[in-house]
């Protein structure tokens, strides 16, 4: 079915082992707080606990991401017009990924909310 759609236009690159890991640990910790009162009823803790481990996890998957959308950047073989346009929305994406570490890294969570425009 892929072949059909996209006729080898976007070959992308595989997964590592750090990148899966890291969003399966994402995905664990999203379905602990989702449901918090059933998993965890006696420790209250553990929600600070887990939304901290959530932020590092998130602040761990952004290079890993990027990183990932490098190789494929660097193997592709397409038209070079596509190429470009490519590659600037790459770089836009790594300064947001920027500004979201930095954001994070100093002042928190809500900080980074702010940064992205969903807080007011």
């Amino acid at each position: 079915m892929r072949k059909l759609l996209f006729a080898g236009l976007f070959p992308l690159p595989a997964l590592g082992l750090g990148l899966w890991l890291t969003l399966l640990g994402l995905l664990i910790g999203a379905l602990n707080l989702a449901f918090f009162t059933e998993i965890w009823p006696g420790t209250p803790a553990a929600k600070s606990a887990l939304l901290t481990l959530e932020w590092l996890l998130l602040l761990a998957l952004l290079p890993q991401a990027l990183w990932w959308v490098w190789r494929w950047l660097r193997a592709y073989t397409g038209p070079g017009w596509l190429r470009v346009l490519a590659t600037a929305v790459f770089l836009s994406g790594a300064c947001v990924v920027l500004a979201l570490w930095f954001a994070v890294l100093g002042g928190g969570p809500i900080v980074a909310l702010f940064a992205l425009g969903i807080a007011h």
